[in-house]
């Protein structure tokens, strides 16, 4: 074939069961666009015809709606003969499935870049009413100038429309879906959002958190089991990250983030707060022998990622052998572990499940922290035993933010006060910073209070000067450092400052003084993704030169920018107005 509908076909780029994708040249205006085929001549049932072509159109339509660069442009939709098709955007990189097959990790910075970008293209999406239901890599498309492109909205879901999957159909990848989506449920954004944690999951540790040999497992899994910590399968995660992760993945989709930006703006300071961190090629992760995933080999722009369909008709990959001695081993380990809960008293109550920690033998070399590999919430040791001491103390780096409050002397021993940020459960912290005697003397002390009364309850933040509230009550507010008294229970503890983030962290008090983990403060920022043509041209900010060129990812606070590019003696330049929460894209071409 050589030529479909007016466009002039110039290679192959992929092919399904069911179609074939071409580069293609639009004659008419020069432009070259990828052609998305299906032959329809070759299903015998008009009823699966009908179907078929739908989902196509239904694809144009959804992404028609739709106009962001994050989203690949849909520019005509047409059939000829038994062939129906759809002309989109071309965009000349790989899929983000490809490039997670690789030998090496993503470098760190393209791995934050790519999922701001999802995310900010996703959140676009919602706003106008679209859910996208098959985020997966595959479906990820990586232009040449760094830019992110979000593909096959076949499955969409207008949320004022009908919804048009058929009763006791699951359609998406089953091993990306979320719980309200396999078990056909109303969908959200938040079921998009599901799906980008499952990605960055899978990014930063190399696996996917739900993995099986059959369909049943996999929705299982998702629709009843707890993801593994993020640090079982890569020790140099902290638990900032797993609970980041954590809270993405939670089963109820209003536990969640509000909008998936939040979600990877909370995974980004969490990375900045953990030092040494370093995410995993896939299949590089340190945990026991799990289950090979369902991904396909060969990925294309049409057919990679295994739908629904595909592991149903058995096209997925065998599990690994196994998977049966490693459940075996995973029950005994809950078993002795419900054993020492029963012995040791509340500190490993009910409740709580405690995942089996990483061989020593096998894992990789310790991170120079205390902070134990499961981020699994415990509950806090009475006042009367001091915390275990530690074997060695973190440093912090003089590039990252610290991420804890640094401890001194308390006229008492206190708790650590366990934090939800949002509505995700209490996590433990990474180990504080040794401090000199200085910051001992500047310390606000904790003072010994009676049991069953109001405790004091110490708050710090970085930078300090942050605002801190009680249960949204003026009244009981200070600034950091600061020490409030509260009252035994669950309370709401907000922290403002001007240019910054509001931070929200939910503490448990009990009978005795406590200590709110050091809450880092998240500047007003949005990005700027720049390119130019040619690229590795110098950057100027306002007039002034800075270390990077493009294409480039730039956080910058909210404001309007002058922005010049330079290379071999061109330079121009344009106007960009910078928003918080947002991502803005700018081009320059310097031919």
């Amino acid at each position: 074939m050589d030529r479909i509908g007016r466009y002039q076909i110039v290679k192959e780029l992929g092919r399904g069961a069911m179609g074939v994708v071409y580069q293609a040249v639009d004659p008419t205006i020069g432009r070259h666009v990828a052609i998305k085929t299906i032959r329809l001549g070759e299903l015998d049932d008009p009823d699966e015809r009908a179907k078929l072509r739908e989902r196509l159109f239904r694809e144009a339509r959804s992404a028609g709606i739709l106009s962001h660069p994050g989203i690949v442009t849909i520019y005509d939709m047409e059939e000829q003969g038994d062939v129906a098709f759809i002309a989109m955007e071309f965009v000349d990189g790989p899929t983000l499935d490809q490039l997670l097959s690789g030998r090496e990790p993503i470098a760190r910075e393209r791995l934050t870049s790519i999922l701001r970008q999802t995310a900010a293209a996703l959140d676009y999406a919602h706003g106008k009413g679209i859910v996208h239901r098959d985020i997966k890599p595959a479906n990820i498309m990586l232009a040449s100038d760094g830019a992110v492109k979000i593909t096959d909205f076949g499955i969409a879901k207008v949320t004022t429309s009908q919804q048009y999957t058929q009763t006791g159909t699951i359609l998406g990848t089953p091993n990306y879906m979320s719980p309200e989506q396999v078990q056909g449920l109303a969908v959200t954004g938040r079921a998009d959002q599901f799906s980008l944690a499952v990605i960055a999951f899978e990014m930063l540790t190399g696996d996917r958190p739900f993995t099986g040999e059959h369909l049943t497992t996999v929705v299982y899994k998702i629709v009843a089991e707890d993801p593994p910590p993020a640090q079982r399968l890569n020790p140099t995660l902290g638990p900032q990250i797993d609970a980041v992760l954590r809270r993405g993945l939670m089963k109820k989709p209003e536990t969640r983030y509000s909008s998936c930006t939040e979600f990877v703006n909370g995974l980004e300071a969490a990375c900045n707060n953990t030092q040494g961190w370093k995410n995993l090629p896939r299949g590089g992760g340190h945990s026991m022998p799990t289950v090979v995933s369902d991904a396909p080999t060969r990925a294309t722009a049409f057919s990679t990622g295994m739908t629904t369909e595909d592991t149903v008709n058995g096209r997925g990959r065998k599990a690994s052998k196994w998977v049966l001695p490693f459940v075996g081993a995973l029950v005994v380990a809950l078993g002795l572990i419900g054993l020492i809960a029963l012995q040791f008293g509340p500190g490993l109550g009910v409740g709580h499940t405690t995942a089996p920690r990483p061989d020593p033998a096998t894992a990789n070399p310790p991170v120079a922290s205390s902070a134990p590999p499961n981020p699994e919430p415990v509950s806090n040791p009475p006042a009367s035993v001091p915390a275990p001491a530690t074997p060695e103390e973190k440093k912090p780096s003089p590039m990252e933010p610290a991420a804890s409050a640094p401890k001194g002397p308390s006229t008492i021993p206190a708790q650590t006060a366990a934090v939800d940020s949002g509505s995700q459960k209490p996590q433990q912290l990474p180990d504080e910073p040794q401090e000199t005697p200085q910051q001992d003397e500047d310390r606000p002390q904790l003072k010994p209070r009676p049991a069953k009364g109001p405790q004091d309850v110490l708050v710090n933040s970085e930078p300090a000067g942050a605002t801190a509230i009680l249960d949204n009550n003026p009244a009981a507010s200070c600034k950091t450092p600061c020490v409030l008294n509260v009252m035994p229970g669950r309370h709401t503890l907000t922290l403002d400052a001007e240019g910054y983030h509001r931070e929200s962290r939910e503490i448990r008090i009990t009978d005795s003084p406590v200590e709110v983990p050091m809450v880092t403060m998240r500047v007003h920022a949005g990005t700027l993704m720049l390119t130019s043509a040619p690229g590795g041209a110098a950057i100027y900010l306002n007039d002034k030169l800075i270390p990077k060129t493009t294409p480039a990812q730039l956080s910058l606070p909210p404001g309007t920018y002058n922005v010049r590019v330079e290379k071999n003696g061109v330079r121009k330049s344009e106007s960009v107005e910078v928003r918080n929460g947002e991502t803005s894209y700018i081009k320059i071409p310097l031919q």
